[in-house]
């Protein structure tokens, strides 16, 4: 079920530093953070990427005991500003007449104009069209086969399905953006934000923040795109899937074996289907193919405590959503205390955004507020309220967030308690015994994952922290502890069928009870 296409973009475009293997494309632009600064209700905006916010912003990394590295703020300013907007991409068939033309007539414009704004509600505007516009500059390319195949419908419709290159109500293509280029050359690209935290619903309406449910297609288009994520210079597969997931301070690194891998001999792995949904789940950067990344919901992001699964980062307010962004956009230099895992000609930063641009990502980010769901509260769900009561469930997922923002430490891991970065965390006293893969065996490890909120249950189409549970129903079924269990999500490579341990809660529930829950959750 799982393309290449799927695999070459869990490696690379999937919110993984696409800076990595590229070329400059950016010329300098004046930078908000070296001229006077714009203001949100009278106030400056703040400089996002400095030493002092960095200093306590990450988690120690589990066996490591110390946190990831980042850009210095000097040398994170030094690099060129990226700020450029983009356009949607339409079905061929639906493509406004003149559109191209029009868009090139533009010009080169700027992805917001801070100048121009004063309030909150505008920062918050400007943010959304940055989320909405922010693409991956990498991939920039005008190649007439690439061009070409946004222009023929039919040959377009027949390269895609329901869950590549999807198109909504109004015609638009998710994952692309047209850009008008410096040099006023018009340009396909791959959407950056968006292109993961967007979910097409039912109707061909986006829910914007919400994980995604789709990817791009296999197409020449795709291929002409990705290019730009190349190697410089090129590596064998297996060295490249090495910089990308390796853990050599654990002895038992699965990741190591492949670093000398023949290409003919990694291409056996390669190609093994991994059982995911098709764009749900994807082989972060710093993560791994073994234990792979759900999507991110970021309806609600403003009110969680930590960031990512595993919360490898603090969130003390829009800045540092901002911040993370930019983190996982542009600026991860690959440094684990003594370990580098990328040459220096590739760990210059490339570009970056504007802090105006990142401030306003981060505002925007912020004020998504859960959307209310479809299901009602009827009587069997508040018969489920009750259960859900009854069986302690608030403990760690309390109203109104469903969430305690505390962090679960999993089984075999010990902080160190004398760590002051130890010591801020706000850590649970329950165990849930889950797989403590992600937590311990990858770079995004930190020894903990984050208590999820229940918030947004009804869109979100995986469940657990790899995607495993595809649904309500099948989290509360007994038979997912058991090996030989068929997890209906993500599996991982070759993996027919595997135990889905941990939160046993709820497991022993009457039929009746469990789906009164059920019903309940979905309302939330």
């Amino acid at each position: 079920m799982v393309e290449v296409v799927k695999r070459q973009l869990g490696w690379s475009k999937r919110l993984v530093a696409a800076w990595i293997f590229g070329t400059a494309i950016a010329t300098a632009q004046t930078d908000t953070s070296q001229a006077a600064r714009p203001t949100v209700d009278g106030l400056p905006i703040p400089k996002i990427w400095t030493d002092a916010a960095l200093a306590d912003w990450a988690t120690p990394v589990a066996g490591l005991q110390v946190p990831p590295g980042h850009f210095s703020e000097a040398d994170y300013y030094a690099a060129p500003v990226d700020d450029l907007r983009t356009y949607p991409v339409y079905h061929p068939a639906r493509e406004p007449k003149g559109y191209r033309e029009w868009m090139q007539a533009q010009g080169p414009q700027p992805l917001i104009e801070p100048e121009k704004l004063a309030t909150k509600a505008d920062w918050i505007a400007a943010g959304e069209r940055v989320f909405e516009q922010l693409d991956t500059a990498i991939t920039r390319t005008d190649d007439a086969a690439a061009l070409a195949h946004f222009s023929n419908a039919k040959a377009f419709d027949a390269a895609r399905d329901e869950h590549h290159d999807v198109v909504t109500k109004d015609g638009v293509v998710l994952e692309y953006r047209w850009v008008v280029e410096r040099d006023g050359r018009l340009k396909l690209s791959l959407s950056s934000c968006a292109s993961c935290h967007t979910h097409r619903m039912a109707d061909g309406s986006v829910l914007r923040g919400a994980p995604s449910n789709f990817d791009v297609a296999p197409t020449v288009a795709t291929r002409t795109l990705l290019a730009g994520f190349d190697p410089q210079p090129p590596l064998k597969k297996g060295a490249t899937f090495w910089q990308f997931f390796g853990v050599p301070w654990r002895a038992d690194d699965l990741h190591a074996k492949w670093k000398n891998a023949p290409d003919e001999i990694f291409a056996a792995f390669d190609a093994l289907d991994d059982g995911g949904p098709v764009g749900s789940t994807f082989n972060r950067f710093n993560g791994s193919p073994y234990f792979t990344t759900r999507m991110a919901d970021l309806i609600g992001v403003g009110q969680r405590r930590y960031l990512d699964a595993t919360g490898t980062h603090v969130n003390r307010g829009p800045e540092d959503i901002a911040r993370y962004a930019i983190l996982v956009e542009f600026a991860d230099n690959a440094v684990f205390g003594p370990h580098r895992f990328i040459t220096e000609r590739n760990t210059q930063l490339k570009n970056r955004p504007s802090d105006a641009a990142a401030y306003a990502l981060g505002l925007y980010l912020t004020s998504l507020e859960h959307v209310a769901s479809p299901h009602p509260l009827d009587a069997n769900a508040r018969d489920g309220q009750s259960v859900f009561e009854q069986e302690g469930c608030a403990q760690c997922h309390p109203a109104p967030l469903y969430t305690s923002n505390e962090l679960f430490r999993v089984a075999d891991f010990e902080p160190n308690p004398r760590d002051p970065a130890t010591d801020r965390l706000h850590i649970s006293d329950y165990k849930i015994d889950t797989d403590p893969g992600l937590a311990l065996q990858t770079r995004k490890g930190t020894g903990y994952y984050r208590v999820p909120t229940l918030r947004g249950l009804w869109y979100r189409e995986l469940l657990e922290h790899l995607g495993s549970i595809a649904t309500l129903e099948e989290w509360f079924d007994r038979a997912r502890l058991e090996p030989d269990y068929v997890p209906k999500g993500w599996r991982g490579p070759g993996v027919k069928q595997r135990a889905v341990p941990g939160h046993e809660y709820g497991l022993d529930l009457s039929d009746e009870e469990r789906a009164a829950l059920i019903a309940f959750l979905r309302t939330l």
